[in-house]
């Protein structure tokens, strides 16, 4: 028996109910409870602030299940839930590192405009940068 002062209490996971505010709980839950608050993660619009975030998480979870020698089968199911979450976030990372390496594409191509002295107008239009853009470029120069 703990002490009153300790403010101890037990949360049963499973009759937890369904809201945004309980869905870590139930995440850390079993079977049935864990699958649906995983599926309301993935349900989450894209630009949810905590989507991404989330996604993180479980995909670290998800190493760290497989990475023991002994898997439980709970655990195995849980990996095979988690792992389109996984594929998820890494085709997310792949779209955003190919943005990133066609805006500096871009601004490369944009910076040998510039030291060839071509009008802004042209540039802009060539490599779709705004003029604040090709300003900040030429500063480096």
């Amino acid at each position: 028996m703990l002490p009153s002062a300790q403010k101890t209490g037990i949360i049963v996971i499973h009759r937890l109910p369904r809201t945004p505010k309980t869905r870590w709980f139930r995440i850390l839950g079993k079977e049935g409870v864990q699958r649906r608050a995983i599926e309301e993660v993935t349900e989450l619009p894209q630009g949810h602030p905590y989507r991404q975030s989330t996604l993180e998480l479980l995909g670290n979870l998800k190493v760290t299940l497989e990475s023991q020698a002994n898997i439980q089968p709970e655990d195995r199911d849980l990996i095979m839930q988690l792992s389109p979450l996984y594929l998820e976030k890494i085709q997310a990372a792949k779209q955003e590192g190919k943005q990133e390496g066609k805006q500096e594409d871009r601004q490369e191509i944009a910076l040998r405009m510039l030291r060839k002295n071509m009008p802004l107008e042209t540039i802009a239009e060539l490599t779709e940068l705004n003029t604040e853009q090709l300003q900040a470029l030429q500063s480096q120069l």
